[in-house]
Formats: C-alpha cells, structure tokens, sequence
C-alpha cells in the first residue's frame, strides 16, 4: 500500500510541477519531435511502399502468376498447362539496337518488348496520344506500329510518324510510351528506354534465332479466390526440368522490393542517429531542469520523502514532456507519406497510401521513449539523491552529485535495449550491427578527442591576448568542450563520410572505371558471326583488343542437392538464386581474377563438369570446393562439382562470369558470344567509328556502351544520396539544437566573464576577441572531430561494403571543418553583443 500511495503522491507532485509550464524544454521537445518525426518518416515510408507493392502486386508482376524463360518460348505441353490456369500473356523482352530511318540514321540502346493481344491483363499501358494499345501495334498499310519511350525518341531524333528500325524489322512510331504497369521505373532492370511492338513481328526482326538472349514471360489471369502459390508450386513439380522460374503475384518486383529495403535500411539508421543525438539534447535539459529544482527536491527530503518518490516524481514530469515531443514527431512521421508520397511516385511504379502505418509509428514511439529513458535516467537517479544539506547554506556543495556508473547503469539498459531493437528491425543485420559499433566508436572517439583538447589547452607556454584567453576558456571546470563537440561531431560526421563516399563513387564511376574499362560490350554474336565481327572490329583505326567469350543463360536449381527455392542465402548473394545467371566455360583462368581456393582445371581436361565460383557468391551460398551446385540451361540439367573459388575484380568491367564452368560441360547448350573492345583515348572518334562499324554490319548485335551503363548507375546514385541527405539534414538540424542550448547554457558565464574584463579595462575589442576565439576555436575542434570521425566511416564503407579502393577529397573536408566554426561563431554572436551591452553594476553588487 505504501507504493501505491507514493505513486499516487508522485503524481500530485509531478502535476503541481508541472502547471510551473515547460520553459527551457524547448529544444528537448524539438529534438525528440525531430529524431522521432525522422525514424517515423522513413517507417512509414517503407510501409506505404510495401503496401502499394502488395495492393498493386498483380500490376506489377504483369499478372497473377509468372513463368519466365531464358532463350527460348514455352512448349506446347508447357504453354497449355498456363493456359489451363486462366487468361495468358506472353511478352519477349531483349535488348536491342534502334535506329532511325531519316537523315544521319542515329542509332541507341533500347529494350525491345514484343507483347501479344492479351497485354496487359492488368493495369494498363500510358499512351500519348491515348488510345487503344492494339491499334498503335496494328498493321497499317503492311507497316507494324510501335509505342517507343520519349528518351528513345529523344536520342533518335524521331517523332510520331516517323519509322524506326530495329535489325530487319521497320516500325512507325505511333505514340509515345508512358507508364506501363508492369515496369520498375528503371531501377536496374533494364538498360535503354523501351519500345513496345507486337510479338507477331518479333520473327521479321531476325533477332528471335536459336540463342538469341531473349526473355520470355508468360503471365496468367487466376479465378478470384485462386491459391496462386500452390499453382505455382504444382507447375514447378510438373515441369521439373523446364529451367523457368515460375513465381506469383507476392513475389513482384524483387528486385525493386531488396533496393527499398537497403534505402530504407540506410536512411533508417541515419535518422535513428538524429534521434539519438536528440538524447544528448535530453540530457542536457533534464540536466539542467534538475539542477533548478535542487532546493525544491531537498525540501522534500527533509520532509521525509524517499528517494524512490523524488525520482517517481520527476520520472514522470519528464515521461509527460516526452510524450509531447514523441506525440509531435509522431505527427510528423505520420504526414510523410501523404506529403512526399506523390512525389516518390514520380520515380518509383508504386503509389504510396496516406496511411497511416501503426506499426512505422509505434516503433518510433519505441525508439523515442528508450531514448529519452537512456539520457535522463541517470540524472533522474542522483536527484533522487540529493543531500538535504543545501537547504543549509555552507554544508553541502550546491548542485546535484555526478552520477556514478551504478545510476548510469538503468540508462545504458535502455540504450542497449535501443541498439538491440535498431538491429533486429533493420532489413540488413550487418548494416544495423555495423551502426551499432560506429555508435559506440563515434561515442568513444569524440568523448576522447574532447579530453585531448582539454589537455592540450593546459599545456604550459605563454597565453596572453584573446587567444590566451579563449584557451583558457576551454580549460574551466565546466567547460563546453563535450558538448560543442558531440553536438555538431555526429551530425557533421555523418554529412562527411556521405560526402566522402559519394566523392568516391563517382570518382571510380568517372575516371577510374572508364580508365580500364573497355568502350563497348557487345552482346548477342552468333557463333557464325564471330569471325567476322572480330576482322570488322580490328579493323577500325583506334581499337586496341578485343576480347570474346561464349555466354549461355542458365538457371541456379540445386546447391549441394537442395532445391534453390529452400537454400539459405546471405542476403547480399540472394539474387544469384533469383532469375537467370550468364554462364560460360573457358580453358584458361579469366583476366582480373585470383584463386583464393581449389586449383584450375588442366587445358586438356575432359572429365566430369567442374565450375569455378566467385568467392564471395559461394561463401554466401555456402559452397566450399568439392560441393555441388546443379545449373537448367534450356531445360537441362547439368550438375557440376566446384573445383575452385575465385576473388574477381570486377571494378575492370571486363568480361567476367560468377560461373566459370570447365571445357565440354555446356556442350549442346545454345550459346552466343560476348565481346568487349577496348579503344585509344588517344584516336577521336574510334569510340563512334567501331559502334558504327559493328552495328551497321551486324544488326542484330547490341552495343552497350560503358558510358551509357555509368550514367544510369549514377542516376541511381543521385537518388539514394538525395534521401540520404534528406535523413542526415535531420541529423544536423537536431545538432545545431543541442549546440544552441549548450551555447545558451554557458551564456550567464560569459556575461560575467566579460563584465569582469570591461571592470578590470579591457575594451571592447578585447572582449569581442577572446568570446569570439573560444567560439571559433571550439568550432574548428568539433569540424576535426567530424573530418576525423567522418573520414574513418567512409573509409570503412567505401572499402568493405563498396569494394573501391578509397580516397581522400579536400573538399568535403574543408567544408565540415567550415561549417562547424561557422554555426559555432554565428551562434555566439547573440551572447558576445549582449555580454558587449550589459551593465556591470548587476554583476558586481553584493548579495
């Protein structure tokens, strides 16, 4: 009875508290509001896009249910079972070189997609002008219509009207391709802008050959209230050795499902990071809430109240202005997809729901509620201690005692409580448990760069004039050092290393990969027309190699006699058991690679199939040498032992395959060839002539140039550091809060410090000088820390997770080491005029 009735005297008392109102928790109801609205906003972001894929899932797909194939159609026994299931579309995809028919005939990348009647048997396809899409592909005066892509047209030259040509085959362009319902919006699916034909045309092409690298899908309309992943199933154990990959509507889109899970998980733990640099914010005004309260709270205990009603009490005050902060940021989370959601549809196929997402919302409530308990629990423990000695003036040090690490032990139980959680939810473990160990490192490093600054400032020497003075300043007993540091340290770290990274990426994309990459992947050669491309391709002035290598499309259906779909894949190599994978055999070990285990086959040998594998896709499917892993080319199974695993470079971009399978092990697969030709910077216009050459002999090969394919990654890149950005903004905008109320906390010091100097006759020059060198000082100590800390993060990132050899850029740096002595000397601005206009004598009186 006795806790109860405490419990109900704390809340009396936490009331009566709190009518005193919440001045000076400004910025700790800003910064929970901030780090909370961040993880919330990103949560239900990913939320609305997981639902708009769910809701839209047969949409995406293209139907209900989907059977892709490699190479070649479905057979009659294959194609009547899809049939059986309900309504079918088929549609042949490839890539493929377009070509306009008037004037200087330009010539470009495309993605040819060759539909029947049926398409699309959901959703529909965007028309300009509009219409119906079997009246655009009809025939027209023996001529076949076509609906290309605006960037196609754009690059051809060409418009409504006019004819494009794709090998032997001639098309009108009849209406400009908008949406189509079963796209990814570009996310790496595909390269070249599309061109939508009719798939009775595809044969007059010419590029619909034996080994031809075509895709075929076959999309199903199920009844309502169809199984669609027992369907599919049944087909799988129908056809087990068909080698196509059959998938339902819940599986749409993997791979634009996995790049939403890796931007989510990135921004995620960056806003996480805003939140818990708002802790910092916390702490400092429970801090200092606490220290006014200091006579009330000893009041109190000489009253006989225990330490468990002082800290109940207060426990409760805070838990109340939290919950306004976490409610506020809530609102904010809770309006992101409402707000940004029309705008990210712009660029992604899926259309975000308002929401909301209760689930994004209550683990931001989580996060914020763990963290508001981590920073103030141990100021909340020693109030609960306070000696009700400073009632009597002369018996007891003022202020509240530092907590020791057994008050900080509750606090670190929730902040580790709040590391454990940042993990479990995060899509990618090793990114949350590398998150984690750069916390704890930044903590560590800016709280030991902080006391190395203090110590130097002791150092002995001479320290006159406003610098000896500002010195000194970052010596006192209550210094801002920590603080000014941890404040603007993170945020600015986090915008460095993002800086450092992009700098890098683009740097390898720009110059170090066109450096040593080949000009132009050819793809599509026919073994009869290799020959003949090689002499073609030789023979144009600035090429210097060319390299070959024959190429089969085959599909992962066994690792160690487990069935592809029941292996468990790291998450970073789950996409070699998705789809089709280029195959290839070779007498020789390929340039660019290094065997790391195994040994490579003889250049005679003629035995049992063997395969080399990449080393880090086959420690990801956990094979090791000796282990078996069975490839469908076109139907047929070839199971194949690993001799060897092999570490690739692939930052070359030269011809290089996952699966290197040894002499005679794809004999009677249909194969075509790869080339890569490598030209002369030195020789203008060898790139233009050799594409030109290549192109206009073999209209069925494709030309893709490494230029082209760079371009598109960096327009994926630009996409993922704008949202990154977007969370680290946040990351800074609750810093440069923490950093104005530990400005405003030391700005009664300064006063006094400044008064005394005007006293003692120092002018105000003086003064202004030594206020503006700590301020200044403290400024360039926190940009150090960042460039510092910054610098090692993306060292980390660029060389684990990136693969890129790293460098270092000025810039980024200048700017972080800028910032910070900036935001510091704008902020003590406010508190040098005033210390400049403030009168003495209040200073100076006695009490």
């Amino acid at each position: 009875m006795a806790l109860f009735d405490d419990l109900a005297l704390a809340v009396r008392l936490a009331r009566r508290e709190l009518r005193v109102g919440i001045r000076g928790f400004g910025v700790f109801l800003a910064c929970l509001a901030i780090g909370v609205g961040a993880v919330a906003g990103v949560g239900s972001l990913a939320a609305a896009h997981r639902q708009g894929l769910a809701r839209d899932a047969a949409a995406l797909l293209g139907g209900d249910l989907e059977a892709a194939l490699s190479q070649r159609p479905a057979t009659p026994e294959e194609l009547a079972a899809l049939r059986a299931l309900g309504p079918t579309s088929h549609l042949v995809s490839m890539q493929v070189m377009a070509r306009g028919t008037s004037g200087p005939a330009k010539r470009a990348l495309a993605t040819l997609r060759a539909v029947d009647g049926a398409y699309p048997l959901y959703g529909t396809v965007g028309l300009t002008p509009a219409g119906p899409l079997a009246d655009v592909l009809a025939v027209r005066d023996g001529l076949p219509g076509a609906a290309a892509a605006p960037e196609l047209l754009a690059r051809l030259g060409l418009g409504l009207g006019e004819r494009i040509r794709v090998a032997d085959g001639l098309f009108e362009i009849r209406a400009v391709l908008g949406r189509e319902p079963d796209a990814s919006a570009g996310l790496a699916s595909s390269l070249g802008p599309r061109l939508l034909v009719g798939a009775d045309q595809l044969e007059k092409t010419g590029l619909a050959g034996p080994g031809s690298l075509t895709r075929h899908y076959y999309r199903v309309k199920l009844p309502a209230g169809a199984d669609a992943a027992a369907l599919a199933a049944q087909l799988r154990q129908a056809f087990p050795t068909s080698g196509w990959r059959v998938r339902d509507a819940t599986a749409a889109q993997p791979g634009l499902a996995r790049f939403m899970d890796r931007l989510t998980a990135v921004t995620g733990l960056v806003a996480l990071a805003s939140l818990l640099l708002g802790g910092i914010g916390v702490s400092q005004a429970v801090s200092g809430y606490l220290d006014g309260r200091t006579v009330a709270i000893a009041t109190l205990k000489c009253l006989g109240a225990p330490r468990r009603l002082v800290t109940a009490t207060y426990l409760l005050v805070i838990a109340a202005l939290a919950g306004l902060g976490i409610a506020a940021g809530l609102a904010l989370g809770a309006a992101a997809p409402p707000l940004a959601g029309p705008l990210l549809s712009r660029y992604l196929p899926v259309a975000f729901s308002p929401g909301p997402y209760p689930g994004a919302l209550a683990l931001a409530a989580a996060c914020g509620a763990l963290t508001t308990l981590g920073f103030s629990l141990p100021h909340l423990t020693m109030a609960g201690r306070t000696p009700p000695l400073l009632l009597f003036r002369g018996y007891a040090a003022p202020g509240l005692p530092r907590a020791g690490f057994a008050a900080r032990l509750p606090g670190l139980a929730c902040l580790a409580a709040l590391a454990a959680l940042a993990v479990l939810v995060s899509p990618n473990r090793r990114l949350g448990i590398g998150f984690v160990v750069a916390v704890i490192g930044a903590t560590a490093l800016l709280r030991l760069l902080s006391r190395l600054a203090v110590l130097l400032a002791k150092l002995p020497g001479r320290r006159h004039g406003p610098v000896g003075l500002g010195l000194r300043a970052l010596t006192r007993p209550d210094n801002r050092v920590g603080p000014v540091v941890a404040a603007l340290g993170l945020g600015l770290s986090i915008l460095c290393a993002m800086a450092l990274v992009e700098a890098n990426f683009r740097q390898a994309a720009r110059e170090d990969i066109p450096r040593t990459a080949p000009a132009f992947f050819f793809v599509d050669i026919q073994p009869d027309q290799r020959d003949a491309f090689l002499a073609t391709a030789a023979a144009v002035p600035g090429v210097t190699r060319l390299e070959t290598s024959p190429m089969a499309r085959g599909r992962i259906v066994r690792v160690k006699d487990v069935p592809a779909e029941a292996v468990t894949a790291d998450e970073d190599v789950r996409w070699a058991l998705q789809g089709d994978r280029g195959l290839t055999y070779a007498t020789d070990m390929p340039e660019g690679t290094r065997l790391m285990a195994g040994a490579w086959w003889p250049r005679d040998y003629a035995g049992p199939p063997l395969v080399s594998v990449e080393e880090a896709v086959a420690k990801g499917l956990g094979l090791a040498v000796g282990d078996t892993v069975t490839v469908n080319v076109l139907g047929r199974e070839i199971t194949a032992r690993v001799a060897s695993l092999r570490r690739v470079n692939w930052l070359t971009l030269g011809i290089n395959y996952v699966f290197v399978f040894s002499p005679g092990s794809l004999d009677g697969a249909p194969v075509t060839f790869l080339a890569t030709a490598y030209t002369d910077p030195a020789v203008p216009g060898s790139d233009e002539a050799v594409f030109a050459a290549v192109t206009d002999r073999f209209p069925n090969v494709t030309a893709i140039g490494i230029g082209d394919a760079l371009t598109e990654v960096l327009a994926i890149a630009d996409k993922v550091a704008t949202a990154v950005t977007v969370a680290a903004g946040a990351t800074l905008a609750v810093g440069m809060l923490v950093l104005v109320q530990t400005m405003a906390a030391g700005l009664r010091r300064r006063l006094y410090e400044a008064i005394i100097c005007k006293v003692c006759g120092a002018g105000r020059h003086q003064v202004l000088a030594m206020l503006l060198t700590e301020n200044v000082l403290l400024g360039v100590l926190s940009g150090l820390a960042a460039l510092g800390l910054g610098t090692a993060l993306a060292m980390a990132f660029v060389t684990f997770f990136m693969e890129l050899p790293f460098r270092f850029f000025a810039g980024p740096a200048l700017g972080a080491v800028g910032l910070a002595a900036a935001a510091t000397l704008v902020l003590g601005l406010a508190g040098v005029v005033r210390a400049l206009s403030g009168r003495a004598w209040p200073w100076l009186r006695n009490e």
